[in-house]
């Protein structure tokens, strides 16, 4: 069950099917969501050059599913706030049940906690599964970070609503648009449509930070900027929110986007998650499943989701490595430059050996200085960042083959396709990087040394 996020994604019988635009009409006019990224935002929150919803047409038929109507009931549950107590009725305790009721014997949702057994050496019952679904999206719980603290925190608030930072003592009469906030959470896209819908919410173009074609042929997640319009109960305008870089996945449904952050979640605290990201792959587009547990008072983290969200690297092949701050889920793409030149570069590799799919494959490395490196904590990476250990005394000038031993599900792998594969030092600094093409069966690929 490596590949546990796409059998998720392709279990989702509630998802719906996404079109991007083609010149002037669309790839497929028959889908479900019509998806109209236009054109890249300006970066500043009073330019819009994105005139048309993002949304331009969902068929709404399938939102009246059982799953997604027990969600919805949820969104309203919050204090935009993130300061403000929030305090759930017990008639909001019965719409949680509820929707744990629709999305548990859903196939995404059994997919992982199978593998959440299975796979990561859990033994939970349905009710015990149930009891911690319940306990780390809507459990209460207060986040210390930076030594502040941040009462009444919710993981399903902060991931599917989004939490409101702005000045709550702004008075002035003339504009109160004026009153400039941020949205942090927010991922989404059934509460954009919704929020789009009523103009809660204003689509001011994508952002993502990529390689190569300027609209990611990708109708599945969305990278964005974003304004959103606080009402107080009037329905009059008192902040506005905006989001400078935000994301989420498209068409997947509430159980699915549930399935995926658990799976995530239990991955972490099993210690499957590196640096608080993910890498997989979902119908050819690299994501980094980016998790954030909370963080309790003496500094270690806690049990609780604080917050989960897809970072669209790109179509493999063109996917590019960013740069997470913590605790923001506003990041920056960096592309990985390719060379190789010294002290190590790659010689040689196997990706495609004859025979079983996952045994035989090796690269070879060499030492290029007149020093001897020591290989102790190095490590080989393939395009998903999953790691191949390194060891051992690079002796000057000396060619040695490394196997790729595919000791688990996160650990290197080489694509027969395409693949990229780096060599960091003991920082994580790419030492090293180069990439290849469909790889033959028993094929020996090999690489120029580069001249910077």
């Amino acid at each position: 069950m490596s590949d546990i996020y796409q059998q998720i994604w392709n279990s989702d019988k509630n998802g719906f099917s996404v079109s991007l635009r083609s010149g002037d009409g669309w790839k497929n006019p028959d889908a479900d969501i019509l998806l109209d990224l236009q054109t890249e935002a300006s970066g500043k929150t009073n330019i819009d050059l994105a005139t048309q919803p993002l949304f331009f047409q969902v068929n709404e038929e399938k939102l009246n599913g059982q799953t997604y109507t027990t969600f919805v009931q949820l969104l309203d549950n919050y204090i935009a706030n993130f300061r403000a107590e929030d305090i759930l009725t017990a008639e909001e305790q019965e719409e949680i049940e509820k929707f744990l009721d629709a999305i548990l014997p859903t196939e995404p949702m059994k997919l992982a906690l199978e593998y959440i057994n299975q796979e990561l050496g859990e033994n939970l019952s349905q009710q015990k599964f149930r009891a911690r679904l319940k306990q780390i999206w809507f459990e209460m719980y207060t986040n210390y970070y930076k030594g502040k603290s941040t009462h009444f925190c919710s993981g399903f608030e902060h991931v599917f609503v989004g939490e409101a930072k702005f000045d709550e003592n702004f008075r002035s009469t003339r504009d109160r648009t004026q009153n400039l906030g941020e949205i942090s959470g927010y991922h989404s896209w059934i509460k954009f449509y919704f929020d789009e819908k009523i103009r809660n919410v204003n689509f001011l173009g994508y952002k993502y930070d990529l390689q190569g074609d300027e609209i990611p042929n990708n109708p599945n997640v969305v990278t964005l900027q974003m304004l959103q319009y606080l009402t107080n109960m009037r329905g009059e305008v008192i902040a506005q929110l905006f989001k400078k870089k935000g994301g989420f996945f498209v068409g997947s449904s509430p159980e699915s986007e549930i399935a995926i952050g658990t799976v995530v979640y239990f991955e972490s605290i099993n210690d499957r998650v590196k640096q608080d990201k993910r890498r997989t792959i979902i119908n050819s587009g690299v994501y980094d499943l980016v998790i954030y547990r909370n963080i309790k008072s003496d500094g270690s983290r806690g049990d609780f989701i604080r917050s989960f969200f897809p970072i669209f690297l790109g179509n493999e092949g063109t996917e590019t490595l960013p740069d997470v701050p913590k605790e923001r889920p506003d990041v920056e793409v960096v592309p990985i430059e390719i060379k190789n030149n010294k002290p190590v570069i790659i010689v040689e590799a196997l990706a495609n050996p004859v025979g079983l799919e996952d045994t035989g494959e090796w690269v070879k490395l060499q030492n290029v200085t007149d020093e001897p490196i020591d290989l102790t904590n190095w490590e080989m990476r393939d395009k998903a960042a999953r790691p191949q250990s390194l060891s051992g005394i690079l002796q000057p000038n000396e060619v040695k083959q490394f196997a790729i031993t595919r000791s688990s599900s996160n650990s290197m792998q080489l694509s027969n396709r395409s693949g990229l594969i780096t060599v960091n030092d003991q920082q994580s600094k790419v030492i090293a990087a180069v990439r290849y093409n469909r790889a033959n069966s028993g094929e020996i690929i090999r690489f120029e040394r580069t001249t910077s």
